[in-house]
């Protein structure tokens, strides 16, 4: 008897992973609108605030909380704008729209964001199907990313990291463009600016290019930090100084924050809820952590030959130098679980395995640590069995 022919098996296989997709958009939609419905709403809330700032600066007043302004020192859970004055001052460009639009046109393309990194992998790598292909079935599953999910339906700036760090990671592979070592820079100072703690980021391109003395990477690091000035001297010329100087404020008051709480998942909070110990006296361990983790971001730049790999350590690594780690803020590995399904697809069914783990996680918080580190066992393998080094030589 003749054998039956493989192709109609990916053919089955990509029909199925379609229907998943279409369910999980149809339950985010859903979930979206009864959280919207609430009064007040629950969706989009992270926006919201980004919003209300942007509004404040666009009728020429501080983007901040006056009672912060004052020191009054909030919950580190507690809802208030601390981002610095670029965010507020860019977002007054679409301030004028009604929330419920903004969050829709923010969740549009965030997740176009993440299906174009996916094809621009796909690409770079040239593995698997067409990139046109990527974009769609990565754009189709991404509600299954639970953390990414819950990135959507707050509104928060993290639904940007695959785009932000799959462009870091972008500019790292094998035969990167001008254009995308430009855009991995830019994206760099971007996300640094916005959320602080990416600055790992920049220590890992700087071991890096360190060790290939300069080359594609030292270009991605030198563009990193001429955007970054550009992009505080902007924020200069529009603004003055008042909001910069009553950032240092809020920082200095946020410093004041209770870290310890079920929702936060940094190391400092978990260690604070298992010892019983209150933010007052984990002080110093979270400067601990801090040091550790630009520590180790800079050791993996250095010391991990494979890119792919070492670029996940230092992503990881961005995630806990600062005290608070929310629950969405992995999906900055999402770049690195679609290289592994390009690169090796055996590792398949445990990278699945870990987004079962990141769901269940929604009633566990920790055990989202866990889904990390398959993420990261998943890297390790790939890059000892098929290595991209410095450069994207292959080893």
């Amino acid at each position: 008897m003749t054998r039956l022919s493989r192709p109609p098996q990916p053919a089955l296989q990509g029909g199925a992973w379609a229907l998943v997709g279409i369910v999980g958009w149809i339950g985010l939609l859903r979930l979206g609108w009864s959280l919207w419905d609430q009064v007040p709403p629950r969706a989009g809330f992270d926006l919201a605030l980004l919003l209300e700032a942007a509004r404040h600066v666009a009728q020429g007043q501080s983007p901040y909380d006056p009672a912060m302004l004052a020191g009054a020192s909030p919950a580190a859970t507690a809802l208030f704008y601390s981002y610095p004055p670029p965010v507020a001052q860019v977002l007054t460009l679409v301030a004028g729209l009604p929330d419920g639009l903004a969050l829709i046109l923010w969740g549009v393309g965030s997740v176009l964001g993440l299906g174009v990194i996916g094809a621009l992998l796909a690409r770079s790598l040239k593995r698997g199907s067409g990139v046109g292909s990527v974009l769609v079935r990565t754009c189709l599953l991404a509600p299954l990313i639970l953390p990414f999910t819950i990135a959507l339906l707050f509104g928060n700036l993290d639904a940007w990291y695959p785009l932000a760090y799959g462009l870091v990671l972008l500019a790292s592979l094998p035969g990167a463009s001008r254009r995308a070592t430009a855009a991995g820079g830019i994206a760099v100072a971007i996300v640094v600016i916005a959320k602080l703690h990416p600055i790992a980021l920049v220590v890992w391109l700087a071991a890096r290019a360190l060790r290939e003395r300069g080359g594609p990477i030292g270009q991605t690091l030198g563009i990193a930090c001429a955007a970054g000035v550009g992009i505080v001297a902007l924020s200069l010329l529009t603004g003055g100084p008042g909001p910069w100087l009553d950032y240092a404020k809020v920082v200095q008051t946020g410093a004041g924050a209770d870290l310890v709480d079920p929702r936060n998942i940094g190391p400092v909070s978990l260690l604070g809820q298992v010892a019983g110990l209150d933010s007052a006296a984990l002080r110093l361990a979270a400067g601990v952590v801090a040091v550790l983790a630009i520590a180790g971001a800079a050791v993996a730049g250095w010391r991990a030959r494979d890119t792919v790999w070492s670029f996940a350590l230092a992503a990881t690594a961005s995630l806990v130098v600062l005290p608070v780690t929310w629950y969405h803020y992995p999906v900055a590995l999402m770049p690195v679980g679609i290289v592994l399904l390009l690169r090796r697809p055996q590792a398949r069914p445990r990278l699945v395995v870990a987004v079962v783990v990141a769901a269940l996680a929604m009633a566990w918080p920790a055990l989202l640590w866990i889904a990390v580190a398959l993420v990261l066992g998943e890297a390790w393998r790939a890059g000892r069995s098929d290595p991209i080094g410095l450069g994207g030589a292959k080893i």
